[in-house]
């Protein structure tokens, strides 16, 4: 009996040093893509195909290729995204001209709380919903807002964590034009 439970409690360590193994190898490569946009390098922006904010349609990565992208993970709670949304529906306006696309995904929060956000701050563009926060983590968001502009072959060209401003924006759209 005595032998029984030594057998057990070695299953359960080897079972606990296993799931630990899991969960770090899950947080490295989250936050894979994040890490090497931030050290210059032009990694492909992880694909997603997410319900539309706004009606029954979807919204798809895929869909801009050949654009240049703005992409902005936020949420309804978050008070520096509040602050940050004149200035992305300003710049969007400004932008879309050029043939840029925004896209905003609102990430762990509730649907109407994000429709009235969207509505109250005039954000016309493309809005996704990542209700569980999955499509965040691929990218590897840790927090409300992030922004990364793409390429148009899809490529992250810069990363902004936290919110932006207007001419950081702006020369990272150019640089994006440019590669």
């Amino acid at each position: 009996m005595k032998r029984l439970f030594q057998a057990l409690g070695i299953a359960a360590m080897i079972g606990l040093v296993v799931v630990l193994g899991v969960a770090v190898e899950r947080s490295r490569s989250k936050d894979a893509f994040v890490k090497n946009v931030a050290a210059g390098n032009l990694p492909a922006a992880p694909a997603f195909d997410l319900p539309a904010l706004g009606d029954a349609g979807r919204v798809k990565l895929a869909d801009y290729r050949g654009k240049v992208v703005v992409l902005n993970f936020w949420a309804s709670w978050c008070a520096p995204c509040e602050d940050e949304a004149p200035l992305l529906a300003s710049l969007a306006a400004e932008q879309q001209k050029d043939g840029v696309a925004f896209v905003g995904i609102d990430a762990n929060d509730v649907v109407g709380d994000a429709r009235s956000f969207t509505k109250r701050f005039g954000l016309t563009y493309a809005q996704a919903h990542d209700a569980d926060g999955s499509e965040k983590d691929r990218f590897g968001v840790t927090g409300f807002p992030e922004t990364f502009v793409l390429d148009p072959t899809g490529r992250a060209v810069q990363w902004f964590p936290g919110p932006i401003d207007a001419d950081g924006l702006r020369a990272a759209i150019e640089k994006a034009r440019a590669s």
